[in-house]
């Protein structure tokens, strides 16, 4: 019914089979005379009549629906009526494509008309459609509103079956269109005197063609009523093609593979292989095709696993390298990922506070952020290893308090000759050898006092007053000579320090502690604004090193001068231009983000880009927290012991306090006993200590 409904000039549809069987749906609402002829009840939309053979006789029955196909009344009557004796039954058999019957009386309507069937694929049933001719003419006459068209439908012989006007139908043009199709130019628009014509077969059987043949005003289809017109056509060729439901089941049976692998590819297109499964059909080329996908996945899988693996070697390749290279960082590549990873998982799960929106939910996410942490510290690769592993003010690449020892030394031994030159010049006068003695050894001592007083200072464990920089200048005034040549034995780059700096003759008087000009090394290759687009904004200083002696041993707190932390801070400036110049893919875009962020703070005090707290985050956040507590809590540097739990979770206590770390990850970071399960996994049990959280959070 659903397609008689849409079609409302469908007299009845109804299916014959082999056996004389017959099923049939009749539109009540084509004739009144229809409910006369049925007996049927005032109300009936549909009349649905069965004949089938029965044990009592074949028997003849008939169901009245309402416009909504509820059944109100059946009656059942015998009947001799034998279906595959029918004409159109007979004919559609023999043939394999749709029919088309001469027009007949309709016995039910007392009207004429005509029938299209056709034998259903797969089976000796046979599908039939009637229309009257009186529907067939008011079809087209509905389909034709402009009185200049005009719509034919007629046979091979040329009788006009149906037309738009029926009363007086285009004689000519029906000659027309015969020939017309004699001539081969079907499908095709055609000059028809000053009209446009164009004819087509809508059924084709031996001797006995149907052709639907159409004209229409020249001026109008030049008009923006073409598109009208033509949907008019397809209307009327859609509703006459009885044979498009078969076409669309055969169609959709065909479609619904192709769209189950678009499906599978589109997965494979998200690298969600696992998901990749075959289709069931039963076109073996789609079947074939889809085992062709589902293997095509798994070998991009295994190729992408294989990629995977070796990049996470080479990232785990660049830690160890980062680890070995100095003793005083050694394992913090690996175990900021661990600290990282449990309190990322901790904030994925949380859903309160900064974590509800938070969530690592694929693979790969959670792949972006492990590399993230993992190369978090990659740019120390540029870091020169005598820089991060200064112990001493004057160290270098070696400790020069050696250097400056020797030149005491030079005094030392200046002292004893002077003694020894005065004693024998006054060695007659009473009294001399005591007073020289005393001297000599005043002297030394002083001498044993300043050198003593700088290698301390050297140590840099205090903060360094102005009342002991004053007292490294004193010292520094002190002279001695050398004798030797100081720009011989050197390499190329020791003398390229040498340029612009005026040679002196030996032997030489110099300041025992000096800041000379060959002490400084230059900064070159910079570009500021580079530096300052990339939004980087640590103050960068005038030299790239000052290795001065007294520059270095005035140093107010620590071991490194203003250039070597600069140098040393610069590691994350660094991680964050080499991971932006590689080529990661769409869902890596972040990598450099979550690896180069961790010095930043909450309130913008941090480093490279002073970011906030809103311009970071939740991973960033996450990492900062991570790398510090590292630090606090690593045992392995040989400046410093490692803290107890409570000491590294105190100072904690007291970034959070300044907002250097996020509060709510702080908090999540203690209530989810990270710290503990982090502890007993890679502290040693004496510095595992009882915690109190609630005095850190407070």
């Amino acid at each position: 019914t659903l397609n008689m409904q849409r079609s409302p000039n469908i007299y009845a549809m109804y299916i014959g089979h082999p056996n004389g069987d017959f099923f049939e749906v009749v539109n009540m609402n084509i004739s009144a005379h229809l409910h006369k002829h049925f007996k049927a009840p005032e109300n009936t939309r549909w009349t649905v009549i069965k004949i089938i053979d029965t044990p009592g006789g074949r028997v003849k029955q008939l169901d009245f629906l309402d416009n909504d196909l509820h059944l109100f009344s059946s009656r059942s009557e015998t009947s001799d009526y034998l279906a595959n004796t029918r004409p159109w039954f007979i004919q559609a058999s023999q043939s394999e494509q749709a029919i088309r019957t001469d027009a007949y009386l309709f016995s039910s309507l007392q009207t004429k008309g005509i029938t299209f069937a056709k034998q259903i694929h797969g089976s000796k049933a046979v599908l039939a459609i009637d229309f009257t001719l009186t529907k067939l003419n008011d079809m087209f006459r509905q389909l034709m509103n402009d009185t200049g068209s005009e719509l034919l439908m007629f046979g091979s012989s040329g009788r006009i079956i149906a037309a738009s006007n029926s009363e007086t139908p285009d004689k000519d043009l029906n000659a027309f269109l015969t020939q017309a199709i004699a001539e081969g130019q079907m499908d095709r628009i055609i000059q028809y005197k000053d009209k446009y014509a164009m004819v087509t077969t809508l059924s084709r059987e031996l001797g006995n063609n149907t052709h639907l043949g159409i004209t229409i005003n020249s001026d109008i289809i030049l008009k923006p009523y073409l598109e009208k017109i033509i949907y008019s056509l397809a209307v009327a060729l859609l509703f006459l093609l009885f044979t498009i439901p078969l076409i669309l089941y055969m169609t959709a049976r065909i479609v619904k593979p192709i769209k189950e692998l678009m499906v599978q590819n589109s997965k494979i297109k998200h690298r969600h292989f696992n998901d990749v499964t075959p289709i069931h059909s039963n076109i073996i080329e789609m079947v074939d095709l889809s085992d062709s996908l589902v293997s095509m996945s798994q070998s991009i899988q295994d190729y992408q696993k294989a990629q995977e693996e070796l990049m996470d070697s080479f990232i785990r390749l660049i830690a160890d390298a980062i680890d070995a290279k100095s003793a005083y960082t050694g394992g913090h590549c690996h175990r900021v990922p661990e600290i990282a990873i449990m309190l990322a998982q901790a904030a994925s799960k949380s859903d309160e506070g900064v974590c509800k929106e938070f969530k690592l939910e694929d693979n790969d996410a959670w792949r972006e952020f492990k590399i993230g942490a993992w190369l978090h510290d990659c740019g120390k690769v540029t870091t020169p290893e005598y820089v991060v592993d200064k112990s001493t003010k004057l160290e270098t690449i070696y400790n020069r308090i050696h250097e400056i020892r020797t030149r005491f030394e030079v005094l030392w031994r200046d002292i004893e000759i002077e003694y020894y030159q005065r004693l024998s010049k006054d060695a007659s006068l009473e009294n001399q050898a005591e007073s020289l003695s005393s001297w000599k050894h005043d002297a030394q001592q002083a001498l044993q006092d300043d050198f003593a007083f700088i290698a301390e200072s050297n140590i840099g464990g205090e903060f360094m007053g102005e009342d002991k920089k004053q007292r490294i200048r004193s010292i520094a005034q002190r002279t001695w000579t050398r004798n030797f040549n100081n720009r011989i034995g050197l390499s190329d780059a020791e003398l390229l320090q040498y340029q612009g700096v005026e040679e002196q003759a030996v032997p030489v008087v110099e300041p025992l502690l000096s800041d000379k000009p060959e002490h400084i090394v230059a900064r070159i290759n910079f570009d500021e604004e580079a530096y300052l687009q990339q939004g980087f904004k640590l103050d960068v200083p005038e030299h790239l090193y000052n290795y001065g002696e007294v520059y270095n041993l005035c140093i107010e707190k620590g071991t490194l001068t203003e250039e070597e932390r600069f140098k040393i801070n610069e590691h994350v400036i660094m991680s964050i231009k080499m991971l932006e110049l590689l080529p990661f893919p769409e869902h890596m875009q972040q990598i450099p983000e979550y690896a180069g962020t961790h010095h930043e703070t909450m309130i913008g005090t941090g480093y490279p880009r002073k970011l906030t707290k809103a311009k970071l985050s939740i991973p960033a956040r996450i990492m900062a927290i991570a790398d510090i507590f590292e630090a606090l809590t690593a045992s392995d540097r040989p400046y410093k012991k490692g803290k107890t739990l409570s000491q590294a979770l105190r100072i904690m206590s007291f970034m959070n306090k300044d907002k250097h770390i996020d509060d709510e990850l702080f908090e999540l970071f203690l209530r989810s006993g990270i710290y503990k399960e982090y502890a007993d996994k890679y502290l040693s049990p004496e510095l595992v200590d009882e915690v109190d959280i609630e005095t850190y959070l407070n």
